[in-house]
């Protein structure tokens, strides 16, 4: 890897999702950096943390701009969801997943209560949307269905790092999942 931010980034992930207690050198060397080379770029273990967070983040609006969550038919707008489940399964496993407490997290990333707020808004409308429309159950709170999305996205990530699924059958795992549980026919008799 070469030193630029995203590089840097995408090893300290890697190396944080097997191990939360990575040291910055241990991070550093998956970079194919020195120590002092990456701290040219993040001066502390915080300021790299921080930067993972807000990339989760940002990478997580995206998802919900790219599904188009307020207009796009609602099951088109599900599947584009399903197919980024990472990026969803990440903002909720972030406190855990790095090591932190959250309150740690909201201190290190000003402003990350906000982005979580607005990310959590968005698909809370979205499943009310479904559920107006017959396409989600609605003998329960729209909530619960972003909590299973929430909670079904991390799990299918734990899942494929865990090696116990291949990574073309996560967004098929996870759509059949939820659908199965969560789709307006399954609170019905058959």
């Amino acid at each position: 890897m070469s030193g630029t931010p995203e590089n840097i980034l995408d090893a300290a992930a890697m190396v944080l999702s097997r191990d939360r207690s990575a040291s910055i050198q241990q991070i550093a060397k998956a970079a194919g950096l020195s120590r002092t080379t990456l701290a040219r770029y993040f001066a502390t273990r915080e300021l790299l943390i921080a930067a993972l967070v807000e990339r989760v983040l940002g990478e997580a609006l995206s998802v919900l701009d790219a599904a188009r969550l307020e207009d796009e038919p609602v099951a088109v707008a599900f599947q584009s969801l399903t197919q980024h489940y990472r990026a969803i399964g990440q903002v909720w496993g972030l406190g855990y997943g790095l090591g932190y407490s959250w309150l740690h997290l909201v201190e290190l990333v000003p402003g990350m209560d906000a982005s979580v707020e607005k990310i959590e808004q968005r698909l809370h409308a979205f499943f009310e949307r479904g559920q107006a429309q017959g396409v989600f159950r609605q003998d329960m709170p729209a909530q619960w269905l972003v909590g299973a999305l929430q909670g079904l996205a991390e799990t299918t990530s734990d899942l494929i790092a865990d090696e116990a699924m291949g990574a073309r059958q996560g967004a098929d795992f996870l759509l059949s999942m939820f659908l199965n549980g969560g789709g307006a026919k399954a609170g019905q008799e058959k």
